[in-house]
């Protein structure tokens, strides 16, 4: 009896094309990717201070064009020629068989494209000393200067602290309560009042910033805050929570959990939504309370949207939230607890006109963000078994 190998196989051919294909665009990958840090790092970051396109960044530029010209090349290729037509059949049919969602899908790729990728050509900014009447791409290079300036400086210190503390602490004290919230609406037994408490915990997520300061002066001004007159007409003190640096972190926290927390509840109340309800059913019958169904059963259920949001969340610490923080600082707190990277970058950049010594800035502050992003997802992976990716 003789074996008969029904596996099916890949035509010598096919290989043959598809490992063409791959080389090809290995080629076309590496080209781009080369010329487009040679031209940031090599004859920038070094810092070749007297700036010559023709002689420093002609090179580097006609190195990564040809590497785009193979990629569309390549592609063009693999769709059209014949050649390619056997190992590009199956592609085309998907693309054919779902062209739609394709269609669907492609005005969001160009969204994120354009307004994500594209401005990312502006980061060499931080590597150069610019000049308007120059544009970006003909403003001598500095190397790493802008970088120098920022942490030779005394309040850069204060401001890396100052966006540590608020990101860790509001981490700490605002991430748990979405959760919480989302467990407690889980538990009313009358789907109408858990509907009417759930519009009205969402409420505040659309109001803006600016209004939150407006409701909050015409509260707690101390020239004519309505909480304030109360409590000086009962002669007691008045509450200095606006330009009082002592209570600016609590102002902070209040108010993002009174803002944030009932949107923050909408992922956790679908995750909840979807735990099996035979495994509530099951330990009821072996006697396990509320309390306890939730805390052994829904809890662990959504441990992997919890953690995915942890996540997220921890790679974000660096960028505190630059609108509250915006709106809520004034004169005597944004010079010192309200002073974070975000802020201290708007203040470079956009009220001094200093773009690339901000865009340094800022470009520290999301390496470390990614840093964190990664750290993050490896140590919640290593704890729970599950990550972010």
């Amino acid at each position: 009896m003789t074996n008969v190998n029904t596996a099916k196989t890949v035509p010598k051919g096919s290989r043959t094309q598809l490992l063409v294909f791959r080389a090809l665009l290995i080629a076309g990958a590496l080209l781009l990717i080369g010329g487009g840090v040679w031209y940031v790092a090599i004859t920038g970051i070094v810092g070749i201070k007297k700036w010559d396109f023709g002689k420093y960044g002609l090179g580097p530029t006609v190195m990564a064009a040809v590497g785009g010209a193979i990629l569309l090349f390549d592609l063009a290729a693999f769709f059209f020629l014949p050649w390619f037509s056997e190992a590009s059949m199956k592609l085309k049919h998907d693309l054919k068989r779902d062209k739609y969602r394709y269609i669907l899908i492609l005005p969001g790729l160009l969204v994120v494209f354009i307004f994500s990728y594209i401005p990312m050509y502006g980061v060499i900014l931080a590597f150069k000393d610019f000049k308007i009447k120059n544009g970006i791409m003909f403003s001598q290079w500095c190397g790493l200067e802008n970088f120098s300036r920022f942490f030779g400086r005394s309040v850069a210190g204060d401001v890396i602290w100052n966006t540590l503390f608020i990101g860790v602490t509001q981490l700490l004290i605002t991430f748990p309560v979405p959760i919480i919230l989302a467990l407690l609406l889980n538990e009313l037994r009358s789907k109408k009042f858990r509907g009417l408490i759930q519009s009205t915990i969402y409420l505040p997520h659309f109001v803006s910033w600016v209004i939150m300061y407006s409701l909050l002066f015409a509260l707690f001004s101390i020239t004519g805050g309505v909480v304030n007159k109360m409590l000086l007409s009962m002669g007691l003190q008045q509450i200095n929570l606006l330009s009082d640096p002592d209570m600016f972190y609590g102002m902070l926290y209040g108010t993002s959990i009174w803002k944030e927390a009932g949107w923050g509840t909408i992922i956790y109340m679908a995750a909840i939504a979807g735990v099996d309800e035979e495994m509530h059913e099951a330990a009821y019958l072996d006697g396990a309370n509320r309390f306890q169904r939730c805390i052994y059963i829904t809890l662990p259920s959504i441990a992997f949207v919890v953690t995915t949001m942890l996540i997220l969340n921890v790679g974000s610490v660096m960028g505190a939230n630059f609108d509250q923080i915006m709106n809520l600082r004034t004169a005597s707190t944004q010079t010192t607890v309200a002073q974070v990277i975000d802020t201290y970058v708007y203040d470079m950049g956009v009220e001094k006109g200093q773009y690339d010594f901000a865009t340094a800035i800022g470009l520290f502050q999301q390496g470390v963000n990614c840093v964190l992003l990664f750290l993050s997802n490896f140590v919640v992976k290593k704890m729970s078994g599950e990550g972010f990716f």
